[in-house]
């Protein structure tokens, strides 16, 4: 499960994913801080919007539902992709196709022995393209907040495992406008030869 992720740096994998000029700050986002990720534009956007396949939104990070009442809902970091479709806090983003890309440079999990962190990076230097959903929520005060949350899937050999979905290069665009009933199909493991999982010392 992760404890935190090292958003993307530079500005090139945004330009050549995803058509972006996007100038990121490296910084360390924990659960509940804000974050950037890349999402199809809402369906509300401008026209000169919607005319773009990808947009860069920042969000906190902590998905908040819409019948949330104080934007202040807890274990909303992570989605379980097996049960999302149908979760309280994640079947609307999950029926609504509201899919989305955090790029991250490493991402940090607990590792297996207590209190052990293992820091996940690409083996090409190339950022992770992290699968989440992402919602808005609007506030009493009438402000429109938004948010996401990393999706996750438990690991067949070993079920009482979770790793976070990281997407292949190839899968990133469909992964962001396939329909919703193809969602699943993109949420499995990476490879992990082409992973660097490095123990960080305590």
């Amino acid at each position: 499960m992760p404890t935190h992720y090292q958003a993307a740096s530079d500005p090139g994998p945004f330009a050549r994913r995803f058509g972006i000029s996007f100038q990121p700050q490296s910084s360390l986002v924990q659960p509940g801080q804000q974050g950037h990720f890349v999402r199809r534009p809402r369906a509300d956007a401008s026209s000169k919007a919607q005319l773009e396949r990808f947009e860069v939104a920042p969000g906190r990070w902590g998905l908040i539902p819409l019948f949330s009442k104080d934007g202040q809902e807890q274990d909303t970091f992570e989605a379980q992709s097996e049960t999302a479709a149908a979760e309280r806090n994640f079947y609307q983003p999950w029926k609504r196709g509201h899919r989305c890309v955090i790029l991250a440079d490493a991402l940090f999990q607990r590792g297996e022995e207590p209190g052990s962190v293992v820091r996940v990076s690409r083996s090409d230097g190339e950022p992770l393209a992290l699968a989440g959903l992402w919602n808005g929520w609007r506030a009493p005060n009438g402000d429109c907040v938004e948010s996401f949350a990393l999706l996750t899937f438990c690991l067949p050999e070993r079920p009482e495992q979770r790793r976070s979905a990281i997407l292949r290069d190839a899968w990133v665009d469909d992964w962001l406008h396939c329909p919703v009933e193809e969602t699943a199909a993109y949420l499995r493991p990476y490879a992990d030869d082409k992973l660097v999982r490095e123990i960080l010392p305590r």
